[in-house]
């Protein structure tokens, strides 16, 4: 082919840039707008997918990661506290959960609401790394929609607002220490780390120790759960 030349297709360049420049408004997203214009209609589809991943762990870091799960229906609308063992010792309790859970789109720990829930944490609190695929992790899940009838479980989809994460480090079968506490930033100061702790206290046993380091809130946390202080959860 002479004289070879890439259509321009403004219209379709200047939509996705309108939504690049959108979702680079929601605050905590990591993204360099430096060169935004002079990137070509391909480098900003390209480039969209990257934004909009950021977008996604940013919306997760305020509301909580997009879960789903199956459970008793329920006339009350409310948040629900469950746990799932990712330690294989089948000590879930609370709900079913979605294989969005623990699997992201391509079938793996990338991606699904608990890798993303931790990657919100690592990144407010600062820290070198996530928690992994180990541990009891304790939820509060609170439901957006659900469907079902009078015979079966509802399946429920909504946000995971926060955890708290047990683990056996002495290896002799009881969870007493608390590795990882978190609670999205739009559900802080509605007590949901203290009702993630009493439930961790209820089944796990009274003597839970907590691990360091604390974040300044972690740290008034535990000085309230030790009824030294005021919670900051």
């Amino acid at each position: 082919m002479g004289g070879y030349e890439f259509p321009e297709a403004l219209e379709i360049k200047n939509a996705f840039k309108a939504a690049w420049v959108a979702l680079t408004e929601i605050p905590g997203i990591r993204a360099d707008r430096t060169f935004i214009d002079q990137m070509s209609v391909s480098e900003l589809i390209m480039d969209l997918r990257h934004v909009i991943g950021e977008a996604e762990i940013a919306a997760c870091a305020q509301l909580g990661a997009l879960i789903s799960w199956k459970a008793p229906h329920r006339t009350a609308w409310e948040p629900v506290v469950a746990g799932i063992d990712l330690d294989g010792g089948g000590r879930d309790f609370g709900v079913t959960f979605g294989r969005d859970a623990c699997e992201g789109p391509h079938g793996d720990w990338a991606g699904s609401a608990l890798h993303d829930a931790a990657l919100a944490y690592k990144r407010a609190c600062g820290w070198d790394f996530t928690p992994g695929q180990d541990g009891i992790w304790l939820l509060m899940l609170a439901p957006v929609s659900g469907t079902g009838n009078d015979e079966d479980p509802w399946t429920y989809t909504g946000h995971l607002t926060g955890f708290v994460i047990l683990y056996d480090r002495d290896e002799d079968d009881t969870y007493e220490s608390v590795g990882h506490i978190w609670t999205a930033s739009a559900w802080r100061r509605k007590g949901i780390a203290s009702r993630l702790l009493a439930e961790a206290q209820h089944r796990f046993g009274s003597n839970l120790s907590f691990e360091k380091p604390y974040t300044d809130a972690g740290a008034s946390l535990i000085a309230a759960y030790s009824g030294n202080d005021t919670a900051e959860d």
